[in-house]
């Protein structure tokens, strides 16, 4: 019965959270006039966003099968994004740990059963990074300001970054009222901190990139670029999420 609650619980959180991204996209499409690539991004997020939730809560397997298919995607783009490395082999090593330890983070967390429970999760690290970088993309774009980093990603600005943070600590707030069971204080630091995290692993991502001189990882998802664009974010919040579970396991 308390599964059953729970579960509707997070039904109705994962309804709530598409329908206001869905507002807020639709709202920024009029008013902004906004053009075909945005458009691309936003059906494809549309379409990948519920099929990840799907795979996250009711199928085990697919999610497994997902991973494994991201990995090998993910080295693909990422063999060639360093094909002009002078040291090839030393970035074939980074790699190596760039791609692997998020992804054994986020199957370890998929794996965990009884009281942690792995899908709810993941489900709350996900919305942290979505949120961040959907709140941080459409604010940056209607407040501007000054950049953090023009140098490496130019489009990234303070205001942006603001707003990521009070997207997430909302998150924490909602999390800790419906998901788990720590403190809203608790919830609402680690979820900015997550979010923080997530800004800087987007910008390592977009360092590596302008080091080699590229600008997408790939073109495989429409709006997006590739996977490593898609899932930057990930890099470093996953391996921080596995971190928390292991020394604040009793919050989970």
């Amino acid at each position: 019965m308390e599964k059953d609650k729970k579960m509707l619980n997070i039904t109705k959180l994962i309804i709530t959270t598409i329908k206001m991204i869905l507002k807020l996209l639709i709202k920024y499409i009029k008013i902004n006039n906004s053009g075909e690539n945005l458009r691309k991004r936003i059906i494809s997020s549309l379409i990948l966003i519920p099929f990840a939730i799907y795979a996250i809560f009711f199928s085990i397997n697919l999610f497994i099968a997902i991973a494994l298919a991201i990995t090998i995607l993910m080295t693909m783009e990422w063999q060639e994004i360093i094909k002009p490395a002078e040291e090839y082999k030393k970035w074939q090593i980074i790699g190596v740990f760039y791609i692997l330890i998020p992804i054994y983070s986020v199957i370890k967390i998929r794996l965990l059963n009884g009281e942690q429970n792995g899908a709810q999760i993941l489900l709350w690290m996900f919305a942290i990074i979505w949120s961040t970088d959907i709140m941080a993309f459409f604010i940056g774009k209607s407040f501007g300001g000054p950049k953090i980093a023009p140098h490496i990603s130019p489009n990234k600005t303070w205001s942006g970054a603001i707003g990521g943070l009070i997207t997430s600590a909302t998150i924490g707030v909602i999390s800790a009222s419906v998901l788990f069971k720590g403190s809203i204080t608790f919830f609402i630091a680690i979820s900015i901190i997550l979010s923080i995290i997530e800004q800087v692993s987007d910008l390592i991502e977009s360092k590596i990139k302008r080091t080699f001189g590229v600008k997408d990882s790939g073109n495989i998802i429409p709006g997006h670029g590739g996977v490593l664009d898609r899932l930057d974010g990930m890099i470093l919040v996953a391996p921080a999420v596995l971190f928390l579970l292991i020394f604040f396991e009793n919050n989970f």
